[in-house]
């Protein structure tokens, strides 16, 4: 069961800035006994609240409080958790360190999307005029549910650059939020958790490696007044933390400091994640991008790429890129991932290849959607190219969903491929007793093909099950048992293969 409650607490007029000049907490004990402290957040007019997300069915008691200089109110209730028992947040699996998993144990395998619309968001375009098509947020998760599981959403402090909420709005104090945005906001976590997405959190929309942008607390370059452990608005940057952890720290899943920032220094940014890390109840797991990967507190190699290369070398490059960053022994997640802005944001086979290639290398992708009109590509440049999901490709991205339901987290790649490399390359993982195997026809997506030399594929002495689907619809093959007295289980022919093939072969008892 998850819970969010909140508990509501009154508190005075005339505060002069209500983020600051009162302090929301409470702390709550579980039915087991286990105590909980919680910040609180300035919602609105004379209110402030504390949400917890509770996950042990039974009942909870707390005592919340609201101190304004010398007046404290204080509060103490309790309330009961019912429901299904849920599978809770995402954590990095100590099973497999380069994979997530929820804190009930079930396996995550993340196919992600980033949008540039929240509430009206870009959807299986052009619209009937030919413009931009664009659709409430409602639909678009129901569209989508079942073919993604993460969400990335920016935050920006005083700054939309990026497609960034601006929690502080532009040009306005960066000790004071939006509250009307953040409501909209709350409104939406309920809405895309109902239809059971995960969140990235980016804390500040920066892409200081791009340019010399601004934000309400300074230049994105500034390494004086703003990205500094001497910066005078420095507690105001924790302020702005802390609030946001209180406010969203019951929907997020992993907090991402910064966007594509190249300035900030280690310590700061190591400061930076302490607050987060002291404020979050939940201990989510923490990164930014650019990532940092030796660094401690960055618990996530990030990495952002818009591909400009066909779909028949999109898993070479990738397969390339992640092994180089699993070089650091932490997980590899991609949370932008499209085409470049010369190439068509329309290329269903090019995702789907891309999303089984990053699953059977222990990552995954997040998508830059840009799915309101298709792009015809071509130089000059022809606008955005990100990633058009339409209901092609979010059927292939169903596929890989259902195949990979189950799988144990434990896989690890092993060896696998023929004699010759020509024309297929192929990817393996395995526990000893569930095996996963994608073969991809690179040379020629156009004709069947099938060459005349074995396959093998490292699983282990004994007797095997193996069943072939067509990653582009799951249809089933071609389904075979064999045994090997070796170390590698051979297929003298495998199915003919077009573009891509799949395979989950089960250890026979």
């Amino acid at each position: 069961m998850t819970d969010i409650f909140e508990v509501r607490i009154e508190g005075p007029d005339g505060l002069e800035n209500p983020f600051r000049d009162a302090q929301a907490s409470a702390e709550f004990t579980s039915p087991g006994g286990r105590q909980i402290a919680v910040g609180g957040f300035y919602y609105g007019g004379r209110e402030w609240r504390v949400r917890l997300a509770a996950r042990e069915a039974g009942v909870w008691r707390y005592t919340a409080s609201l101190k304004a200089g010398d007046r404290v109110v204080t509060r103490a209730g309790s309330f009961r958790c019912t429901g299904e028992a849920g599978r809770g947040f995402l954590r990095i699996s100590k099973r497999n360190p380069f994979r997530f998993e929820y804190e009930d144990g079930t396996p995550f395998y993340p196919i992600g999307v980033q949008t540039c619309g929240y509430f009206a968001v870009d959807l299986d375009g052009p619209a009937e005029d030919g413009g931009w098509r664009s659709v409430p947020a409602e639909q678009w998760a129901q569209a989508f549910e079942g073919a993604v599981n993460l969400l990335r959403w920016q935050l920006g402090a005083g700054t939309r650059a990026g497609c960034a909420l601006p929690l502080i709005p532009a040009g306005g104090p960066p000790d004071r939020y939006d509250v009307e945005l953040a409501a909209r906001m709350d409104d939406l976590f309920v809405v895309q958790k109902k239809h059971g997405f995960s969140h990235i959190l980016i804390l500040f929309q920066d892409m200081s490696l791009w340019g010399g942008g601004g934000t309400a607390f300074g230049g994105v370059r500034d390494l004086k007044e703003y990205k500094s452990l001497r910066a005078k608005n420095l507690p105001m940057q924790e302020q702005y933390l802390r609030y946001v952890v209180a406010r969203w720290g019951c929907y997020v899943d992993i907090w991402e400091l910064f966007n594509e920032d190249s300035y900030a220094p280690n310590d700061y940014l190591a400061h930076l994640a302490s607050v987060v890390r002291e404020a979050d109840p939940y201990r989510h797991p923490i990164t930014t991008n650019y990532a940092r990967p030796g660094e401690p507190w960055c618990e996530i190699v990030t990495f952002h790429e818009y591909m400009g290369m066909p779909a028949n070398q999109v898993d070479a490059w990738l397969t390339a890129e992640i092994g180089r960053l699993k070089a650091y022994g932490k997980l590899v997640q991609n949370t932008e991932f499209g085409n470049q802005g010369w190439l068509s944001n329309y290329d269903p086979v090019k995702w789907r290849i891309a999303v089984w290639t990053a699953f059977m290398n222990e990552s995954g992708l997040v998508f830059w959607g840009s799915s309101g009109r298709k792009t015809t590509g071509g130089r000059p440049y022809q606008g955005n190219a990100n990633a058009y999901l339409g209901a092609d490709t979010r059927a292939h991205f169903r596929v890989l969903n259902e195949f990979t339901r189950g799988m144990p987290v434990d896989m690890r790649p092993v060896a696998s491929g023929y004699t010759e490399h020509n024309d297929v390359r192929t990817y393996a993982l395995s526990n000893g007793k569930v095996t996963a195997l994608y073969v991809h026809h690179f040379s020629d997506h156009e004709k069947p093909y099938q060459l005349p030399d074995p396959l093998f594929v490292q699983t282990g002495a004994g007797s095997f099950r193996a069943r072939w689907i067509t990653p582009a619809d799951g249809a089933a093959v071609r389904e075979e048992t064999l045994s090997t007295a070796q170390q590698y289980l051979v297929f003298p022919r495998i199915p003919p293969v077009t573009v891509d093939l799949a395979c989950r072969i089960d250890r026979l008892e």
